[in-house]
């Protein structure tokens, strides 16, 4: 049975954010294949909890707030103190801490870093640049091979790895990338097609699912 996908106008609001995780996660494996020891550092230093942005938001103000308290108190405290510097030694010995607690407390308080554009991002977009005006095409799996149109065929031995988002089905193959709308899958339901994708492995290439 043959599976037939008729390319339909491709959305930037999907097609952006879930080729760039694609194409993340795929340098990422073949990263970890090569660095498996650094990889396992990694995965039990992300294994530690982290805030989430509310809570570093909060935390961003708090600390501010504290500093600055500090920072007062302890200017309070210096200005007699180097006054009548042998009757306050004491004083003069807590306001210098509480002066460089403030200034901990003030630079520790950062905003949480804004989401910068990352190269995935920039190359998914130069991608879409490329499939937002594709003409309507055919792509036809079947037992055999991929047909891209009329004059582009891929072997399923050629395939490094299938990615399945919640809306694309991202091929990566010789070093190129092709990109299938979910919806635009025509002769079956999808459930039978992920199937037979399953079925082509047999260790040829790897299915990885995106949630």
């Amino acid at each position: 049975m043959d599976f037939v996908f008729v390319l339909t106008k491709y959305n930037d609001a999907v097609f952006k954010p879930q080729v760039s995780r694609a194409l993340e996660l795929r340098t990422e494996l073949l990263s970890r294949d090569k660095q498996q020891k650094l990889w396992k550092f990694v995965d039990k230093m992300n294994s530690m909890k982290k805030a989430p942005e509310e809570v570093l938001k909060k935390r961003y103000v708090r600390y501010r707030i504290y500093g600055i308290i500090l920072i007062f108190l302890g200017f309070f405290l210096l200005i007699p103190s180097v006054v009548r510097i042998k009757e306050m030694v004491i004083p003069l010995i807590w306001s210098i801490f509480a002066i460089a607690l403030g200034l901990f407390y003030f630079r520790n308080g950062k905003k949480p870093k804004k989401v910068k554009e990352t190269s995935f991002d920039k190359a998914a977009a130069k991608l879409f640049n490329d499939y937002k005006d594709l003409p309507s095409v055919k792509v036809i799996f079947t037992d055999d091979k991929i047909q891209l149109g009329e004059n582009i065929t891929i072997e399923y031995s050629n395939i490094e790895r299938i990615f399945m988002t919640e809306d694309l089905f991202i091929i990566i193959w010789n070093e190129r990338i092709t990109v299938l709308q979910k919806k635009d899958l025509l002769s079956s339901n999808l459930e039978e097609f992920i199937g037979f994708i399953r079925s082509k492995l047999n260790n040829l290439f790897e299915v990885v699912n995106i949630n």
